[in-house]
């Protein structure tokens, strides 16, 4: 095996499969998420759905950022009370509904497809998710 000790590297403990981006491979892997990139900056884009929905999830773990997703984003039927680390730009449907939100702060500011973020522990007006997020495919609220 050969170690790669470049100082360039953003994260020299990649080499080595321990540090922040194993640690994101190792958090995708165990959803199957596939056909992503890790940016420089430790964001994420995917190319298709991330379906983290059903999973008991109460937030994204802090070392998880989602930047684009070329798909939908669905975290729905979870326990989440946070949506820090989603996406920036979601190129399908959101859903976020029957959760334990009470703020949407951390959700996308754009959706191309439709923004689900019903059954919460608030009820959002889409007043609120417009202040938000430009979802192009409407609001169900």
């Amino acid at each position: 095996m050969i170690i790669n000790f470049n100082r360039s590297s953003i994260d020299p403990l990649k080499n080595l499969s321990i540090g922040k981006r194993a640690q994101i491979i190792k958090w995708l892997d165990s959803f199957r998420i596939t056909n992503y990139t890790i940016n420089d900056d430790l964001t994420i884009d995917i190319k298709y759905n991330v379906d983290l929905s059903y999973s008991s999830l109460t937030c994204l773990p802090s070392f998880i950022k989602f930047n684009k997703v070329s798909g939908g984003f669905y975290c729905y039927n979870n326990q989440m009370t946070s949506l820090e680390g989603c996406p920036r730009t979601v190129g399908g449907s959101f859903s976020c509904y029957c959760n334990q939100l009470i703020s949407l702060k951390g959700c996308p500011t754009i959706v191309d497809g439709r923004f689900y973020c019903f059954s919460n522990n608030k009820q959002f007006s889409v007043k609120y998710v417009r202040s938000l997020c430009k979802a192009i495919g409407g609001i169900s609220v």
